[in-house]
């Protein structure tokens, strides 16, 4: 079933829509693995190991000053001997500066009293390190970081909450987040005595953590306290650091499941438990997506453009299917015109192959009428009034169809030639028909455009009566008789069986028209060379040359393509071939050979020049021999004599052939006489020469008449012994026929002229 344009425009508009909405969906699944948010999700845990890293690296960068300290003789006679108090103190103050991020560095006994406290000022420009006094060292034994560092063992670090630098619980001025690395220290019979805590500034880490492309980052307590912030006005750093998860923009189900948790995902926050400070304030690394907006609003962007392709997709459909209807209605007038005469505007050619194709002419017959003399009309009053003439015929058709009801439709398949379904009953209703219209049309006189009357000729061709095919070959019947008619100069031509004959004819005539062009392309044009024996001399002494033509396996001769090739304007072609390849051949060889022309060719300024050039050329001297053929059909006689005169002065020769044939002109032999050397005679007169009185009487005068002007005689159709030995007894000059020698591609004679020439040769 064939579907309308409409019904195609509409599946391709939604399928648009459809691949439209279906690309977007598939860009932004293309998109999505390259997607900021997705990427940064995927890569949480390795962002997470390299903060906790960091941390840890941080920690443990103390926990080596830690070692040092302890394990270093100095200390360890303070710790041992209660001696040497300075000189500790100067190696605390050596170790806390080693560390850029400590500024406190003490070492406390285990009833929590302070004795021996360094601090080190970060924010001055020399980094100043100064000694507690010991009238201001304290107490700390109800601090919470001693607290948690009471229990430790040897060799165990103990690592403080997260916390502002506090001391007995006062908030200094400037706020420090710090965390305290503690370890305990025992004396050498490795009894606990204290413990050393270095207090390390931690807002490089803080620093460190802001600086993440891909997420804002929280320290969060057990407890649900921002320890740190993405905000400096949060958590530590706020006026009340008890700054809880509930009063941020935090989800209370996202704050348990965190909590609550070792690790923790959902697409925008990301968290996991670090285990570098103390286990007391279970410290958990939060990251919240920067770019999880974004995706949200690429997500809202998506369905509107969506939303929107739909919404467009349904208030252009009036709109599509008005476009959808314009291929139909353009179609349709595309197919009127298609089928129409622009002229006449009635059916055309292609409507009326249409018909037949669609079998709509069971019982009838096609018409074909040519304006005969439409070609003289357009020369005489110009190419309008012709047009004016035809659209008047036309009309003429068509009134004419309304008062004889068999012509049932008109056509206009050529520029003057008119077609005509016919309704056939009888033949002789049928001639009534053709005699009536012809008459009719042939008598009207057309005033075209109110000022010329016109008057036209006509040729009638009519299709098969005896069978009505209802199909093309109605119409290949009509133009076949309507060339017949044509060609024959008849009024009307109805087609029956003599035309099939003439349709064979034409049939052999384009198989030779393929024969000629293929000969000329492929160098296939090929010249024989039949010998001429002089009678008197007993030997061979020139050649004519023949054309051939060769097309596969098969060699084609004159009187089958010569006509031909001049119809189809190839004639001049071949002529040129045959005078450059019969040049080409004797230019070498000391033998007389000659060509033929006709008088279409002497006559030709064309084919002349090129004869005159090809003999200046090759310079023959008295080689070439031209025989002139249909000399009986002379009807410029001033040329013929011309051309013949400049040959003569190329020191060409000048041969008549055919002489005898049909009619003869006596006259112009006579009258020139002195330019030709041979005279050729036809066949028809020595074919039985030897036997018919007649002949012999016609050929001895001709010989006498030759005698007499000195031109020489040469014989053709010398078919025979007996025809060559009563040519010789004539005395004629030449002979050249069968019994000589058939046309060769070769310079050849017969076997009995080469015996000849042995016996004349034994006989010296």
């Amino acid at each position: 079933m064939k579907l309308s344009y409409k019904v195609k425009f509409l599946f391709f508009h939604f399928l648009s829509v459809f691949i439209l909405i279906s690309a977007i969906y598939i860009y932004d699944s293309i998109a999505n693995k390259s997607n900021i948010t997705n990427i940064s999700n995927k890569n949480f845990n390795v962002v997470f190991d390299e903060k906790q890293r960091y941390i840890t690296n941080l920690i443990n960068s103390n926990k080596i000053i830690l070692n040092t300290l302890s394990s270093n003789q100095i200390f360890q006679n303070y710790i041992n001997n209660n001696e040497n108090v300075k000189n500790s103190e100067n190696l605390f103050s050596a170790l806390i500066n080693t560390d850029s991020l400590a500024f406190q560095l003490s070492y406390i006994d285990l009833d929590g009293n302070e004795k021996i406290k360094i601090n080190k000022d970060l924010f001055s420009e020399n980094k100043l390190v100064t000694k507690t006094p010991n009238n201001e060292l304290k107490n700390i034994s109800n601090s919470t970081f001693f607290k948690t560092f009471v229990n430790l063992d040897n060799e165990v670090f103990g690592i403080s909450n997260i916390n502002l630098n506090i001391d007995n619980e006062k908030t200094p001025k400037i706020k420090i987040a710090s965390v305290k690395v503690a370890k305990t220290i025992f004396d050498k019979s490795n009894n606990k005595k204290g413990y050393i805590i270095l207090n390390i500034r931690i807002n490089d880490l803080f620093s460190y953590l802001k600086k993440d492309e891909f997420f804002n980052i929280y320290i969060i307590s057990s407890k649900g306290e921002i320890i740190f912030p993405n905000d400096n006005n949060m958590g530590v750093y706020s006026k009340n650091f008890k700054e809880h998860m509930t009063n941020s923009n935090f989800k209370k189900v996202d704050i348990n499941s965190i909590l609550n948790n070792e690790d923790f995902s959902n697409g925008k926050y990301f968290s996991k438990k670090i285990t570098s400070f103390n286990k007391g304030q279970n410290i958990t690394l939060l990251f919240e997506s920067k770019y999880n907006d974004l995706k949200k609003d690429l997500d809202k962007q998506k369905l509107q453009l969506i939303y929107a392709l739909i919404a467009i997709s349904i208030l252009s459909l009036p709109l599509v299917l008005y476009f959808a209807g314009i291929p139909e209605r353009l179609e349709k007038k595309i197919i009127k015109q298609f089928i129409t005469d622009d002229l006449t505007k009635l059916p055309n050619l292609e409507h009326l192959l249409s018909d037949l194709k669609e079998k709509e002419f069971k019982n009838c017959l096609i018409i074909l009428l040519n304006i005969t003399n439409d070609k003289n009309i357009q020369n005489i009053y110009g190419y309008n009034v012709t047009k004016e003439l035809l659209k008047s015929c036309a009309q003429f058709f068509s009134d004419y169809k309304q008062k004889d009801k068999r012509f049932l439709k008109i056509y206009k398949v050529k520029h003057n030639v008119f077609a005509f379904k016919y309704l056939y009953k009888n033949r002789e209703i049928l001639d009534e028909s053709l005699s009536k219209i012809q008459n009719l049309l042939e008598n009207k006189e057309f005033l075209i455009l109110n000022k010329y009357e016109i008057t036209i000729d006509t040729t009638i061709g009519v299709s098969g009566i005896d069978i009505l095919n209802n199909n093309i070959n109605e119409l290949k019947e009509a133009e076949i008789a309507l060339d017949d008619a044509l060609q024959l100069n008849h009024d009307i031509s109805i087609y029956n069986s003599s035309h099939v004959e003439n349709l064979e004819k034409h049939k052999l005539n384009i198989e030779k028209i393929k024969v000629i062009k293929d000969a000329i392309l492929n160098n296939n044009v090929i010249i024989a060379f039949q010998p001429i024996f002089n009678n008197f001399q007993g030997k061979v002494e020139k050649y004519e040359a023949l054309v051939r033509l060769k097309y596969k396996d098969r060699i084609f001769y004159p009187d089958e393509f010569l006509q031909i090739s001049k119809k189809i304007k190839k004639y001049k072609t071949l002529t040129k071939i045959i005078i450059e390849k019969t040049f080409e051949f004797f230019k070498d060889k000391d033998f007389e050979f000659s060509i033929n022309l006709s008088m279409e060719d002497i006559v030709d300024n064309e084919i002349r020049e090129y004869l005159f050039k090809e003999i200046a050329k090759y310079n023959f001297q008295n080689r070439l021999v031209i025989e002139l053929v249909e000399t009986e059909a002379i009807n410029n006689y001033e040329a013929f004599t011309s051309f013949i005169k400049e040959i003569k002065k190329l020191n060409c020769k000048i041969a008549i052939d055919d002489f005898g044939s049909g009619y003869s002109n006596y006259d112009y032999i006579i009258k020139l006489s002195d330019y030709i050397d041979y005279l050729k005679i036809d066949g028809t007169l020595i074919t039985d020469i030897d036997t018919n009185k007649k002949t012999q009487l016609l050929v001895g005068t001709l010989k006498f008449l030759c005698d007499s002007l000195k031109i020489k005689t040469i014989a053709e159709y010398v078919e025979n012994k007996e025809i060559f030995e009563f040519i010789k007894a004539m005395d004629i000059s030449y002979s050249q026929g069968y019994y000589i020698g058939k046309p060769e591609f070769e310079l050849t004679e017969n076997e009995w002229i080469k015996d000849e020439k042995e016996k004349d040769l034994n006989y010296f």
